[in-house]
């Protein structure tokens, strides 16, 4: 994918559309300053909207490979699009995410939604606890992203223990806070 192309496209076609959508996954945690490889894009997108992200997508050139109650993920053959995924928010936590999302510049003309630091950590427990081939990776950038937030002069974040809390409680997890919390003493608390 060929992200300073297709992103703005992309982010424009959305807002265009006042769509409900925030950046996730490894190209959200590169927005909040740790880097990490990704060859696609994925978004949180207000399950109502899906129907018009669908359309923008479609007239893109991508084709929807796979749908759920949950996700949708689009491929197009033309590698300058590569691939984009949807997770669809409709419960309590992923509407927080949406509600949460603040825009970060991409490009120079660009400014795309992305979710909170916590959001992203929430996203990776879940992703753990859901497949434990990936739990090991997913940790690891579960302590990335808490460490760099917790680096001073880096970012300026502060650490939302409580809604870290919240996500670990969730997938039956709580037990890792007081772990994290010791292992980044480094990062303020809110």
């Amino acid at each position: 994918m060929n992200f300073t192309l297709t992103l703005p496209h992309l982010v424009r076609q959305f807002d265009n559309e006042k769509l409900n959508y925030a950046l996730i996954g490894g190209l959200a945690m590169a927005m909040r300053g740790v880097q990490r490889s990704t060859l696609d894009a994925d978004f949180i997108l207000l399950a109502e909207d899906l129907e018009h992200a669908d359309s923008i997508l479609l007239e893109m050139g991508y084709e929807r490979k796979f749908h759920s109650e949950n996700v949708s993920h689009y491929l197009s053959e033309n590698p300058e699009l590569g691939r984009v995924d949807l997770l669809h928010a409709f419960r309590s936590a992923t509407l927080g995410m949406l509600n949460r999302a603040e825009r970060i510049k991409l490009t120079d003309d660009c400014l795309i939604p992305v979710v909170h630091l916590e959001d992203l950590v929430g996203l990776k427990v879940q992703a753990a606890c859901n497949d434990p081939t990936r739990a090991q990776s997913d940790w690891a950038d579960i302590h990335r992203l808490i460490l760099h937030a917790g680096q001073s002069g880096q970012s300026g974040q502060i650490v939302d223990w409580e809604l870290i809390n919240d996500y670990l409680s969730l997938f039956n997890q709580s037990e890792k806070l007081e772990q994290l919390k010791q292992l980044y003493g480094t990062a303020q608390s809110k």
